[in-house]
């Protein structure tokens, strides 16, 4: 099983993603004079609500 992913294909990497992007968005949302807990909350809920989105897209088959 792949650490990085906990073998679900974007496990870990995932949290990350979300953890970086939410403190993004607090800073940018604290700088702007704006709540930085809301802000950083939406930031990490939409990387989820992106993942679930590519996971729902149906694939691509390609023809040789």
């Amino acid at each position: 099983m792949d650490p990085f992913t906990l073998g679900a294909g974007f496990g870990f990497g995932a949290l990350l993603v979300g953890i970086i992007f939410a403190v993004i968005c607090s800073t940018i949302a604290k700088e702007k004079g704006r709540s930085g807990g809301w802000w950083g909350l939406w930031g990490f809920l939409t990387t989820f609500i992106a993942l679930i989105v590519l996971v729902l897209i149906p694939r691509r088959s390609r023809v040789h």
